[in-house]
């Protein structure tokens, strides 16, 4: 790996052993539910709210000790992920590799987190049935979902391992579109808990999804975009911060 992928990955594990690895929390059942947010409603009939990193509400529920703590992850063995790697005929972003055998098999990262290599090999299978995926997609992994259809790709077939996006919720645009960043980058980049959501045409300033004005596009330290060294200090401003 580069030096650069080495102190983003300092910065994701920092994350992950500080157990705050997802974007998606849940709340303890019965507390905060005054005022409007997402809510779940138990099979005992108990109401949970949720939260959503990037929100004041998330970060006051941090601060007060509001959210379910999550379970500790479980990495994938070396020889599964040797095993997915001849499947795809290509290796994984070394960052992603280390990732996966070092911190766990999927179930943490942006939006719904990382998939699992279970997952992502049924979603490649299903590309390479009897109707595959027309070109470029054939070449992308699914790593992550957003819901609504909104999913997260990795080019495996550029040792540049750019990320690409489908969104299939603006029938104006192409649902398949390339974005300008690196997979080392774009894990980078929630690290800092900059937005990653996908959308085009790219605009680092937008939101890029209608009804989430509450989301701030960087909440912590520093911007992505304005630092002259994004590197320098990930794994340093992860590990000491506090939302």
């Amino acid at each position: 790996m580069s030096s650069r992928d080495d102190r983003v990955f300092e910065a994701v594990r920092a994350r992950v052993r500080a157990g705050d690895y997802l974007d998606h929390r849940d709340g303890f059942p019965r507390v905060d539910l005054e005022g409007g947010g997402a809510f779940t409603r138990l099979p005992d009939g108990r109401l949970q709210r949720w939260y959503l990193r990037g929100t004041a509400d998330y970060y006051a529920a941090h601060r007060g000790g509001l959210l379910v703590p999550l379970p500790r992850l479980s990495p994938a063995s070396d020889e599964a992920l040797t095993e997915f790697e001849a499947h795809l005929g290509k290796p994984l972003p070394p960052l992603l590799r280390r990732c996966y055998l070092e911190l766990g098999d999927g179930g943490f990262g942006p939006g719904y987190a990382l998939s699992s290599l279970a997952v992502m090999r049924e979603d490649h299978r299903r590309q390479e049935g009897p109707e595959p995926s027309p070109a470029p997609a054939q070449a992308l992994l699914r790593i992550c979902e957003w819901g609504c259809g909104i999913a997260s790709f990795v080019d495996i077939s550029d040792p540049a391992y750019p990320m690409w996006a489908m969104d299939p919720t603006e029938p104006e645009q192409e649902i398949l579109f390339a974005e300008p960043f690196d997979f080392t980058e774009w894990m980078y980049r929630w690290t800092v808990d900059a937005w990653l959501l996908p959308c085009q045409p790219y605009d680092k300033t937008s939101q890029c999804h209608d009804g989430m004005d509450d989301i701030s596009n960087a909440p912590g330290p520093g911007d992505p975009w304005a630092d002259t060294d994004p590197w320098a200090d990930a794994g340093e401003r992860n590990s000491g911060r506090q939302p």
